[in-house]
């Protein structure tokens, strides 16, 4: 009987795609994610993760069980992750020899483990050459996710043992002066949810609605600043740079109340890549974490 997967939106070819493959039991060992934006890439690298590692024998990912609440918290043991910058040769192949031997060991926890390696298009021939070493022979428990804007830069030899899913057009970079602006008004909007104040909500979602591109460019924020007030209720802190906003917002929220606004979050990504109506996007932002925050 095929596993039930939820949380992949049908309408997009990539996670329908995926979404097929976790049902089939036959996943790949080894996918590339190319196209959209890093965060795009990136949030479907770490749900279809999510769904690899989940412990649930009928649904996944189930959003219950101990595996989904780590990688949702992104502090799962075997789901490591490896971010370089995007630029040319930035992946050492130093770096592919260390998750090449990392590979042979096998999960702490989870029936399998999944590699994610960001920007993995800036190795170099030696890198991906290493790195086809192990895409040829893989353990029976290993997958690897690669992002990257496109697979063209791969090897044909790398390109010949992975599968590629395509987010669609690559999305232009953000400049500093809008990832600042999308910072302040994720910033405002995750701390109104501890306010418990429905007015604070609206008031910090007024930025957002007459600018379709903060929106988009803050949710992924929002999304990582939840994720941190998840870990710490997980007891797993990070001083980063929202680390005092997590510290506020675990203290009002319940671990439930954070998991299911991350996921939501999810969905909510997913539409605003298909150039939903913005208005509504707003509204249902509002919606959803307010909701989850028990008002």
């Amino acid at each position: 009987m095929p596993m039930t997967v939820k949380g992949f939106d049908p309408a997009l070819p990539a996670e329908r795609g995926i979404s097929q493959a976790l049902a089939s039991g036959r996943f790949p060992h080894a996918l590339i994610i190319e196209g959209a934006s890093p965060e795009e890439r990136m949030a479907l690298a770490l749900k279809t993760a999510k769904a690899l590692v989940c412990s649930d024998k009928d649904e996944i990912p189930c959003g219950r069980c101990s595996a989904c609440i780590k990688a949702a918290a992104k502090s799962h043991p075997d789901i490591p992750v490896y971010s370089v910058e995007d630029k040319p040769r930035a992946f050492k192949v130093d770096t592919v020899r260390e998750i090449r031997s990392s590979a042979y060991i096998v999960p702490n926890e989870a029936d399998r483990k999944v590699f994610i390696l960001e920007n993995a298009h800036t190795m170099g021939p030696e890198g991906q050459n290493a790195l086809l070493k192990i895409l040829e022979e893989p353990p029976a428990y290993v997958v690897f996710i690669l992002l990257c804007p496109s697979s063209t830069g791969f090897l044909p030899t790398v390109l010949s043992r992975a599968t590629v899913f395509s987010l669609g057009e690559v999305e232009r970079e953000t400049d500093k002066d809008e990832l600042a602006a999308a910072k302040e008004a994720a910033r405002a909007f995750a701390v109104s949810l501890a306010s418990f104040e429905d007015m604070e909500t609206v008031k910090a979602a007024a930025a957002f609605e007459k600018d379709q591109r903060l929106l988009r460019d803050a949710m992924p924020i929002i999304q990582e600043i939840l994720g941190q007030a998840l870990r710490v209720k997980c007891s797993a802190p990070e001083e980063t740079e929202f680390a005092e906003e997590a510290r506020l917002i675990a203290s009002k929220l319940t671990k439930n109340a954070l998991l299911s606004a991350v996921e939501g979050l999810d969905a909510l990504m997913a539409a605003a890549a298909l150039n939903a109506n913005h208005n509504l996007m707003v509204t249902r932002l509002c919606t959803l974490l307010r909701r989850q925050a028990g008002r």
